[in-house]
């Protein structure tokens, strides 16, 4: 049997991909462009059994009998339809029509097959964009009482597939668990035309590996990042669980991290000589673009850590990590 990650090329996609791969899985990557040349060299070490297959989430919409066959085909019995469209304020304002077409239509078209096709659990991607404005007025924001006030298309369609596909999966008997994921940095992410938010580690390694000095802001805001191969082994956890005691998770580092970025540029310049930063003045304005700037709540992971998770990486230990795959991978930038 196969596990199939829809969006496999993305940033969150691959970190599961090679996850699973590590793992033995056999999965099937569908997605609208090729694995990254990069991700094919490390994913050709693991155990695991990888095919790849080109899909289009529009065309999954307007024929998802053809991905119920496709489903078939591959024998896959578990699904993470992650494939999406993170839009920033001006994709929004542009195509906010897109944006949901993919984002929620697209998931829902893929629930539907995956019913038809006897998948026996599916990973719905929600994420901490859900909370929206909950962010800036909660200390800790947790799954069951904080509420859910998205601020943009992209949070109001990842609630819409938590929400709908709890929903669904109660009528049509289907075994859907939501993983709502906090700020995800680390190994993979990359401009793929579909991310507008791209965090500001990944800035900060593409300018030292250009040797460019990096300017941060002069005032950093508090916020719960979380490294990528957590998420991965976060959302296996999940795809793992027996007899899950909730339907919904966070999955963050349950840590604030904030001004802690600046040890990422000291590792970056440590790294890669010729390679400075600093703080934003008057005179010299930030280069690395942070999507938020207010200080934000930190999310509760009390409820997934009752199940027996943790995250196995803090700042420093996901930033030594982060580094020595920068140095294996720097096309992947």
């Amino acid at each position: 049997m196969a596990v199939m990650v829809t969006g496999g090329t993305g940033f969150v996609g691959l970190n599961l991909v090679h996850a699973l791969l590590a793992r033995g899985e056999h999965v099937v990557v569908a997605a609208l462009d090729d694995i990254p040349a990069p991700a094919r060299s490390t994913f050709a070490t693991l155990p695991g059994r990888l095919e790849a297959v080109r899909a289009d989430i529009r065309d999954i919409t307007a024929d998802p009998a053809a991905f119920t066959a496709l489903l078939r085909y591959h024998a896959v019995d578990r699904l993470f339809p992650f494939a999406a469209i993170t839009s920033g304020p001006a994709r929004e304002a542009a195509a906010p029509e897109l944006v949901v077409q993919v984002n929620l239509l697209g998931f829902m078209a893929q629930l539907r097959a995956a019913r038809d096709a006897g998948v026996r659990r599916v990973i719905a991607p929600s994420s901490a964009s859900a909370y929206g404005d909950s962010f800036f007025t909660h200390a800790l924001l947790d799954e069951a009482t904080t509420p859910c006030v998205p601020n943009g298309v992209y949070g109001m369609t990842k609630y819409a597939v938590e929400r709908c596909g709890l929903r669904l999966g109660e009528l049509w008997g289907l075994d859907v668990i939501a993983a709502r994921i906090g700020s995800v940095f680390g190994p993979w992410e990359r401009d793929t035309g579909l991310r507008d938010m791209i965090g500001p580690h990944h800035y900060l390694a593409r300018r030292a590996v250009a040797r460019q000095a990096a300017v941060l802001p002069a005032t950093i805001p508090a916020s719960a990042w979380v490294y990528g191969p957590d998420v991965a082994r976060g959302l296996l956890h999940l795809l793992d669980m027996e007899n899950p005691p909730h339907r919904s998770f966070n999955i963050c580092s349950g840590q604030m991290w904030g001004e802690v970025i600046t040890s990422w540029a000291d590792t970056l310049a440590d790294h890669y000589p010729g390679f400075t930063w600093r703080r934003a003045d008057d005179a010299t304005p930030a280069n690395i673009r942070f999507t938020e700037l207010r200080p934000r709540g930190r999310m509760d992971i009390a409820r997934i850590q009752a199940t027996g998770w943790q995250p196995q990486y803090g700042p420093a230990a996901a930033y030594a990590h982060y580094a020595a795959w920068l140095a294996e991978n720097t096309d992947a930038l």
